[in-house]
This record gives structure tokens, sequence and C-alpha cells, in this order.
């Protein structure tokens, strides 16, 4: 797990604790599928989580370029440079 991933599970971990606990809960019964619990979490990482807020604000050009490749060539390993770009980005507004 890279640096980046570590600062925002911590983040995620420490202001969506309940939800972030019901997903991985959730997670354990692989015939559940969890929306409900991981729209919760995504829901609470959006509107709590601050090192979240602070790359989708300051990264949105690099986010929406990841998103549009994903969408066009319909492969991560299609965009591989996009989000290193996006990673890059979100590192050094955490650092």
């Amino acid at each position: 797990m890279s640096g980046l991933d570590q600062i925002l599970l911590d983040d995620i971990a420490a202001n969506c604790p309940q939800e972030f606990l019901k997903f991985h809960q959730c997670l354990s019964n692989p015939s559940n599928p969890c929306s409900t619990e991981q729209i919760n979490l995504s829901k609470c990482i959006k509107t709590q989580v601050p090192s979240f807020q602070k790359i989708q604000g300051i990264c949105a050009g690099k986010l929406q370029a990841y998103e549009a490749c994903l969408k066009i060539k319909k492969s991560q390993n299609g965009c591989k440079d996009d989000l290193q770009e996006l990673r890059d980005c979100a590192m050094g507004t955490l650092n």
C-alpha cells in the first residue's frame, strides 16, 4: 500500500468509523453486495474526510481527466498515466 493510500485510509477510519466498519463487516459475507454500506461510506467520505475534500478540490482537473479516460478506454490499464498524474497531485496536496 502506498503512503497516499495509507493516509486516506487513516483519515477515512478516523472520520467515518461507523460507515468504514459496517462496510468492511459487510465485505466478509461474499453473498452480500454491500450496496447500502458502500453508498453510506462514500457519502461520509465526500462530506467528512478532510484529506479527500482537499484532493477533490485541488486535483479536480486530474480527477476529471482520469474519469474521462476510464469512460473512453473502459480499462484502468489504459489510463495509467492519468492515474499517476492524479496520484501525484493528491500526494502533493497532502504533503
